[in-house]
């Protein structure tokens, strides 16, 4: 009778964390696909746990050795796991440092962080959103792979900023980036003039300008106001402004900070306009403005909110 060595099929399943791992450092893969790959199985995370933690304790005891590091690739560590070769000896190709690898953070619905980046530009990222930075040499790389994020660039001309297979270099000051579904806008808060890359001579962004780019590719350039600019950021005081939008619009953008949803199952009262300041963490006080300005009825329901007359 034949025994295998690895009867749990082990070894495979680390080869896979390793591509994963490859992936997410190249930047080539999807942080929510390798999230729910990672979650569906306890095992996808514990070999995924196996490979990050080899390769950090490879990268410490690598450290003192500047000749063996010279002599190798990471890539050759990459590629040896990603074939399944055994954890043990896809350690001993490791040849290169973590830092040239993609440092990621993620938001759940309802969640914001605050993170300082190695150059000391700040970036707020708010809710269900998911960043990659990295700063390695004259590089300095942010990419938004999800949701919202507002940068404070504190030095001109050195990072640039990646969404949708575009690349924006930024210059010092705050910009607001969003992507959804293949749309992607960048608006610049606070600043100096911004040139959009790959448009005609001329197009540029203005302070409180928005490049919309739809999902035909399509660049435009919207002229905003600083009122508008500060509806669009309130998210950052844990506040959501609307500025006379249909209601739809309003619990579109509400719902992405809620687990429990809103909608509006009347056609004629989506289409109704409703403005106001209101806190993100208190969903009633919208939805008692909704009752008492626009005659709605508030049914609670297992899934959220319901809104209809």
């Amino acid at each position: 009778m034949h025994h295998s060595k690895d009867p749990l099929g082990q070894d495979a399943l680390v080869a896979e964390a390793a591509r994963w791992f490859a992936s997410l450092d190249a930047g080539t893969a999807r942080q929510e696909e390798f999230e729910a790959w990672r979650n569906r199985d306890p095992a996808h995370a514990v070999a995924y746990a196996r490979v990050v933690n080899n390769w950090e304790s490879l990268t410490v005891s690598g450290a003192a050795e500047p000749n063996a590091v010279a002599r190798a690739s990471r890539r050759s560590w990459l590629r040896a796991a990603a074939v399944g070769l055994p954890l043990a000896m896809v350690g001993s190709t490791l040849l290169t440092r973590r830092a040239y690898a993609w440092q990621h953070a993620t938001t759940g619905v309802g969640e914001t962080r605050r993170l300082v980046l190695p150059d000391g530009s700040v970036a707020y990222l708010n809710t269900d959103s998911a960043l990659a930075w990295r700063f390695a040499g004259a590089e300095h790389a942010v990419r938004l792979d999800r949701g919202e994020v507002a940068l404070d660039i504190r030095q001109a001309g050195t990072t640039a900023l990646r969404m949708n297979d575009r690349s924006f270099p930024l210059a010092a000051g705050l910009v607001d980036a969003r992507t959804t579904s293949g749309r992607t806008e960048l608006t610049l808060v606070d600043g100096t003039t911004m040139p959009v890359p790959g448009a005609e001579a001329g197009m540029s962004l203005q302070p409180h300008d928005t490049l919309v780019i739809g999902r035909d590719g399509r660049q435009r350039v919207h002229r905003g106001s600083a009122e508008r600019v500060a509806s669009l950021i309130a998210w950052r005081a844990g506040e959501i402004v609307f500025l006379d939008v249909s209601l739809a619009e309003a619990a579109a953008d509400f719902n992405r900070h809620l687990t429990a949803k809103i909608r509006v199952a009347d056609a004629a009262l989506a289409r109704e306009k409703i403005g106001g300041r209101f806190d993100l963490h208190q969903p009633d006080q919208f939805l008692r403005a909704v009752s008492l300005t626009l005659g709605a009825r508030v049914l609670r329901t297992e899934a959220g909110y319901t809104l209809t007359r």
